[in-house]
């Protein structure tokens, strides 16, 4: 990781964006670019994902007669919200990371999503690649873990021994 890097780390809740500044003056100058330190440029909380689907459902359970005649058994169409609302929020990160790219223009960026979404996501990021191209080119190792609550000093290192390259 260099000056100028980027990290990004998300999950279905929140994403933090880092920039990697330079830490001494030798980094400033060009002479230790891994001499980092990364600072917080942009959080993002998708508050769809906190929502429960008793929030947007009103109908209550024990409302609708049921199929055999005794009242408060049945409780009325199975919804596919929550399927959907997770969908929306991995649009959303994937929407996310290519405009952040494409802002910041970094020399490369690094990522880590949790792995039960990172191949949606990555899918959702590709799809957009003609539109913006340095999104899927720019990304150097990316992580499948959750690394939203790591400690911004401890990712270069996590990254150096566990990223993986496409």
């Amino acid at each position: 990781m260099k000056v100028g890097d980027i990290v990004i780390v998300s999950n279905l809740g929140e994403m933090k964006v880092y920039k990697a500044n330079p830490r001494d003056l030798e980094a400033e100058a060009g002479l230790k670019p891994q001499n980092i330190k990364l600072d917080l440029i942009n959080s993002i909380d998708y508050v769809e994902s906190h929502w429960r689907i008793q929030d947007i459902v009103t109908d209550n359970a024990g409302r609708f007669k049921s199929d055999f005649g005794k009242a408060g058994a049945n409780t009325g169409e199975k919804h596919e919200l929550e399927k959907k609302m997770e969908e929306d929020v991995i649009k959303a990160i994937a929407e996310d990371i290519v405009k952040i790219i494409e802002e910041n223009n970094p020399p490369k960026y690094f990522l880590a999503l949790p792995q039960n979404i990172f191949k949606r996501v990555w899918s959702n990021v590709q799809s957009l690649s003609s539109k913006y191209p340095e999104a899927t080119q720019k990304l150097f190792r990316y992580i499948e873990e959750d690394l939203t609550k790591t400690d911004k000093n401890k990712l270069p290192e996590i990254f150096k021994e566990k990223g993986k390259h496409f």
